[in-house]
């Protein structure tokens, strides 16, 4: 179990300021974790469960967005199945390993785990449309499919970013061109991978509660009341918002890991 003093008064607006703009952005345009985790860091928490506490806070969304796109999962049955294969798989493997992992060793990776998926939200379709023109419209052998997907799953339990993007690219070599049913199925994957991982997380006791469902009631409401204005929001303005938070924490956590002590 943590053992960790319960949030002061402004770390508890902090939090649920934070939870509130996450689940807004990744009701609309993705990135909410881009404000989750560096806000647990900056309130004291250890880096490992700084991210354990992050993935957790914004389950929620997922499991949302899996239930907004039922239909298009309707008669998906193969496809789910294997996704929820591998989605368990990498996400057990990628959440041992982030417990296994030591807070000094997260912490120097994370610079770079961020810059990967600011690169991914930045230019996610140019790249997938760049690696289906690569592969003139054709589809991937089936083993190099699932190696891609586990590779990715294992990747989103232990850090996460970037994950849905990678996904989609998979999915579009695998030959699928509806946007909608290719959403569906990188909103269920993306929800068991994180629903395994966080259960391994829960189990271990890597979860700062207090700060969790502070974090977590906010991301359910930003989520909620952001989808009721969607239709308003310009999702480019959103993405070029989401894009210069990505960049700053970026910049921000590079220019201390290369800073001297």
């Amino acid at each position: 179990m943590i053992d960790l003093p319960a949030p002061s008064i402004q770390q508890t607006a902090a939090l649920l300021a934070a939870g509130l703009v996450a689940g807004g952005l990744n009701a609309i345009a993705g990135g909410g974790g881009f404000i989750t985790l560096p806000i647990l860091l900056l309130c004291g928490l250890p880096p490992v469960v700084a991210n354990a506490t992050s993935s957790l806070a914004v389950w929620p969304g997922s499991l949302a967005g899996m239930v907004a796109y039922r239909r298009e999962l309707i008669g998906k049955g193969h496809p789910l199945v294997m996704g929820a294969c591998i989605g368990t798989l990498g996400g057990l493997s990628g959440g041992l390993l982030l417990i296994i992992s030591r807070n000094d060793v997260f912490m120097a990776l994370l610079p770079y785990l961020l810059l990967l998926a600011t690169v991914l939200f930045a230019f996610g379709e140019r790249i997938t449309a760049w690696i289906l023109a690569a592969s003139g419209g054709e589809r991937i052998a089936s083993g190099w499919v699932i190696a891609l997907m586990l590779i990715i799953a294992v990747y989103g339990g232990y850090y996460g970013g970037g994950m849905g993007i990678m996904t989609l690219a998979v999915l579009a070599l695998m030959g699928m061109t509806d946007i909608h049913e290719m959403n569906a199925l990188k909103t269920f994957l993306v929800a068991v991978i994180n629903g395994v991982c966080n259960g391994v997380f829960v189990i271990v006791g890597i979860i700062a509660w207090h700060y969790c469902l502070v974090m977590m009631l906010g991301c359910i409401l930003g989520g909620y009341l952001a989808s009721r204005w969607a239709r308003t929001i310009d999702r480019r303005v959103m993405r070029a918002i989401v894009l210069v938070i990505a960049c700053a924490m970026t910049a921000y956590f590079l220019v201390h890991a290369w800073m001297p002590a």
